[in-house]
Formats: structure tokens, sequence, C-alpha cells
């Protein structure tokens, strides 16, 4: 890798992520620079199945979806989202606002857990994403399949949250997808 100089830290924005070396996966927290470890082989297969299981179904589902958060110092990169709605020019964004997605996916990597339960639900459910799914090893450590647990948009007041609604194997739901596909 050739050197690089990173931007004063106090200025680093969104925009300045696609100046960075692209060995690396980055996400920017309220400013604050996140580098990505690479990921296993379990869960790059995991994204590869769930992303052929929508796209079979029709979902517009992409990986390493960018979606800006409210300030310029604010990014997230999901496993995976399915886009509810791509701008007309979408060849010439790099992220998306969370209104043009309507289910996000991220898969837990297990030697770097990154508050996907937690600060990622809560920052999701923020922008109004009306689904969410986390994807985690099961307890036999499974090598060929996982277990998600399916999250719906819900409000308690004005706070929007994650409801749980359902957890199933992955091998359990490209079952449903195919037959619903087939029907």
């Amino acid at each position: 890798m050739s050197d690089y100089r990173m931007p004063p830290i106090g200025e680093f924005d969104v925009d300045d992520l696609a100046s960075l070396p692209k060995e690396f996966r980055y996400e920017l927290h309220a400013g604050n620079l996140l580098v990505m470890t690479p990921s296993t082989y379990w869960h790059k297969l995991m994204a590869r199945r769930l992303l052929l299981m929508l796209y079979a179904a029709g979902f517009e589902v992409l990986q390493d979806t960018g979606i800006r958060g409210d300030r310029p110092r604010d990014l997230r990169l999901p496993d995976l989202g399915v886009v509810a709605h791509l701008p007309t020019d979408v060849a010439d964004f790099s992220n998306l606002p969370g209104s043009a997605f309507q289910l996000i996916i991220e898969i837990v990597s297990e030697n770097s857990e990154n508050g996907e339960y937690t600060e990622k639900a809560r920052w999701y459910a923020e922008r109004s994403i009306s689904e969410y799914w986390i994807v985690d090893r099961d307890v036999e450590r499974s090598h060929d399949d996982a277990i998600v647990h399916l999250h719906r948009l819900a409000l308690t007041g004005d706070l929007p949250h994650y409801v749980q609604v359902r957890s199933a194997r992955l091998s359990e739901l490209e079952s449903e997808y195919r037959a619903k596909n087939e029907a």
C-alpha cells in the first residue's frame, strides 16, 4: 500500500471515504472513522446466499450499500441492503439516505462484533428502515447455515425501534422464498 495522508480528523466526512485505500471497508460513526476488518468466508457465503435468495424473489438487493446519516460525518455500511427506490442517476452515488431502503441485513462477525444488536439497530431504526435482519452463527457453529433474526420497525411514543418477529435458519428462509417463487 502506498503512503496515504488523511484529512485532518476534525474535517473528515463521508465524501473523504472515497479517497481512502480500497483494501478496507470504512464507516463513520459521528465523525469517528471505523476501519472494518476483512470478513470470514462463512460471512461472505451467508451474504451471497441472502443476496441470491432476495434477488430471485425480485428485490433490488445490493452489497456494501452506504447509508448516509443525518450529518456529513455519519455513514454506515451494512452487509446487504434492499433498496425501495433508487435515484434516477444512481450511478453517480456512493451512499444513499436511509429512506431509500426497505431492509438492511447485518452479518455478525465473530472476531469484531460491531453493535449489530444495539447501536446499529438503533441507528437504522432512527432512519425509519422498515426491516432489519441480523444474521449470526448458530449454537452448533455450523459452517453452512446461520440463524436469521428478523425485526420490524415499531414506534413507542416517538421512539423508533425494532421488534423481533421471528428467528429462522437461513436454510429454512431459502426454502420458503423458493416455494413462494415457484408458486
